[in-house]
């Protein structure tokens, strides 16, 4: 495998709820009542926005869990990373967040609030270096791990892809 430990050292990284490894890097300091495009009031007097470097090896998987603010994942180094997404809107999405552009992978990928999301290193024997930036800023209060049970019951037709994520949750 390759060496992720002493990135870990290195950047400070502490071991996330969700699986891997994380250090929270920026958080604005502006702050607002922040509303949704119908003008109703979501967030009162919030920080706006925050990010944090993430690192997960391959021997691990970001376990299903919701935000209740928009996240974007960012690729930094390392392996690519298989982003699962699951929606009541679209069902299940998977998303490839790499660096090579030309393969298909994006640099990129937005997880909407409310919107289920797993992930797991596509190589064998390395790691995903990526940052995570969320609007409005992160809170554990906006944190929630799923039950895998409770998520089957919502999305029976993607059971097989929630239990691959559920059975590598260390």
């Amino acid at each position: 495998m390759k060496d992720y430990h002493e990135l870990i050292d290195k950047l400070n990284l502490i071991a996330h709820p969700e699986g891997g490894y994380y250090r929270r890097n920026w958080q604005s300091l502006f702050t607002g009542d922040l509303v949704d495009s119908n003008k109703k009031l979501v967030f009162p007097t919030r920080t706006i926005g925050s990010s944090s470097i993430y690192m997960l090896p391959t021997s691990e998987v970001s376990a299903w869990h919701r935000l209740n603010c928009d996240e974007m994942w960012h690729h930094y180094s390392g392996s690519p990373l298989r982003l699962y997404v699951l929606t009541s809107h679209k069902g299940l999405e998977s998303f490839v967040l790499g660096s090579d552009i030309l393969a298909g992978q994006n640099p990129q990928i937005v997880v909407h609030r409310h919107s289920w999301a797993a992930a797991e290193v596509i190589e064998a024997d390395s790691y995903a270096l990526c940052g995570c930036t969320l609007w409005p800023a992160f809170s554990y209060t906006d944190f929630e791990l799923a039950d895998p049970s409770k998520l089957i019951d919502e999305f029976p037709a993607h059971k097989e892809t929630i239990l691959q994520i559920a059975k590598r949750v260390k």
